[in-house]
């Protein structure tokens, strides 16, 4: 949006309020909500005289006070609280809005403003248009631990998210009244991302007014912008570049065989993963790393933990977040988020005890015998920032290094030809190394997200007749066998069920 242009005028026309009610000096001003919010159909009409809490007052002198300390702009929060669909989650959502309109009522004339700032800004089609058009737009995450330098502040353990600036040039002393009017852009939902993104998902949000420390706090904080899609700055410039890994709709299929280092019954499905990562670039590195996945199928008694290590160089450094969520669950299980800490190479474990948190009915086995209805599995996501960004050449390549840790055996199981990381698995106490066996033939596989695992206790040479010459030849030859199998001996798991 085009900022507003300042009028200049004397410093002592703005001064004298805040030295005539000394109530009101800067350092005794409190960020607050307001009674009104924006209502579920994306339109809110805010009356700036009605705080939410019964107990405060707000007047013009007091508006007054808060656009002296925010330099001439009334500077507003708003809570972005967007259910999870497509790439909207608790860790990153967002908004994009139509239009901004702040009406003051003085004793002899009516004022609009206009124009606004926003931190961030998209290129969107608003719903029955083919043209996009560069509008503001308000990421934020589901976080509700925001801290404020000021006790008073009511901005210390809310969810507000992002900042929404309104340029006033006159003073607001003598204010009668004053409205504030925003209306969220429609877009068409199914076009997929950025509109997907940034649409408006029918929920209510809370509005405030923020203090100039405040304001400053959620402008270093940024929640859930790392990971928005097309996040452009005022001049549509790209403020963060995504690559996604294996694309933007696809997942790299982890499947393990838990007996390691025995080869066993080899179905290739005692655990299916699937997972998806982005790399956030901003000038010359990856400053931002991301991802999801979903617990596929399980057909072993065995318990695992399921682990992702993205190799970084030595002298990365850097903090993040994990969440795990129950089949169909917004809401993230309990003792979620869970923060970490990137020093080096990041080794995420994210999914814990997977006996525990996948099964069907009584049974740990999931979605590996034919007569199974199919389940939804629990799915996990994850979110890093790292201290200075990395050259993407110093990363080293997807799909990373996903591994299992089997906790009756206490094996770890990678990728033919990575290496064991944990230091208290087996595998470095008995000086177990490789991850294939005698025959050269592996413990887990990365494969597209098209492949049918085996039914429980059907070797996966069986269910895959081509496989065996797959594994023979290297893989010089039979590379589409996962588009082979045998239609009684294989699992379907329609994409939609994940």
């Amino acid at each position: 949006m085009k900022k507003h242009s300042m009028l200049k005028s004397s410093g002592l026309k703005y001064i004298l309020p805040c030295l005539l009610l000394p109530s009101l000096a800067h350092s005794e001003l409190a960020s607050f909500r307001f009674k009104d919010n924006i209502r579920s159909d994306g339109v809110g009409t805010i009356n700036l005289f009605t705080p939410g809490d019964r107990g405060k007052k707000s007047n013009g002198a007091l508006l007054e006070a808060f656009r002296n300390d925010n330099g001439g702009n009334l500077v507003f929060a708003v809570d972005i609280s967007e259910p999870s669909s497509g790439s909207e989650t608790p860790t990153s959502q967002g908004v994009a809005l139509e239009y901004v309109t702040l009406k003051l009522t003085f004793p002899e004339e009516v004022v609009s403003y206009n124009s606004y700032i926003t931190p961030t800004y998209s290129f969107l089609k608003r719903a029955g248009s083919d043209v996009p058009a560069l509008y503001g737009t308000m990421i934020g995450d589901a976080n509700s631990n925001r801290v404020s330098s000021n006790a008073n502040s009511e901005l210390n353990g809310s969810s507000w998210d992002s900042v929404l600036r309104i340029p006033i040039d006159r003073s607001l002393e003598d204010l009668v009244s004053a409205e504030l009017e925003v209306g969220f852009l429609p877009v068409d939902k199914k076009a997929g991302d950025p509109e997907g993104f940034y649409d408006f998902g029918g929920r209510g949000e809370i509005i405030a007014l923020l203090t100039a420390n405040d304001a400053t706090s959620l402008d270093e904080l940024v929640p859930g912008r790392a990971f928005a899609p097309l996040v452009l700055d005022e001049s549509g410039a790209t403020l963060t570049t995504w690559t996604y890994l294996p694309s933007s709709t696809g997942y790299y299929i982890a499947s393990y065989e838990d007996l390691y280092p025995n080869r066993g019954d080899y179905d290739f499905n005692d655990l299916v993963v699937a997972y998806q990562v982005a790399l956030g670039s901003e000038g010359d590195g990856v400053k931002h790393i991301r991802g999801n996945g979903h617990l596929i199928a399980r057909g072993a008694a065995y318990d695992h933990d399921w682990h992702l290590r993205i190799e970084l160089p030595e002298w990365a450094v850097g903090h993040g977040k994990t969440l795990f969520f129950e089949p169909g669950s917004e809401a993230p299980l309990a003792g979620y988020p869970k923060d970490i800490a990137v020093l080096g190479s990041a080794n995420l474990l994210l999914a814990e005890h997977v006996a525990d948190q996948f099964m069907d009915g009584t049974s740990t086995y999931v979605n590996t015998f034919e007569e199974q209805t199919v389940q939804q599995g629990p799915r996990f996501e994850f979110s890093l920032t790292l201290d200075v960004p990395v050259p993407a050449d110093e990363i080293a390549p997807a799909p990373f290094d996903p591994f299992i840790y089997v906790h009756e055996t206490g094996y770890e199981i990678h990728l033919a030809g990575k290496n064991p990381v944990l230091g208290h698995s087996r595998n470095r106490l008995d000086g177990i190394g490789s991850f294939r066996d005698q025959s050269n033939f592996p413990f887990a596989m990365i494969i597209p997200d098209d492949f049918e695992p085996p039914l429980a206790a059907i070797d996966i040479g069986l269910a895959y007749p081509s496989f065996v010459e797959y594994v023979e030849s290297e893989g010089a030859s039979q590379k589409d066998w996962y588009q082979r199998g045998v239609a009684n001996k294989v699992k379907k798991i329609p994409f939609k069920s994940w």
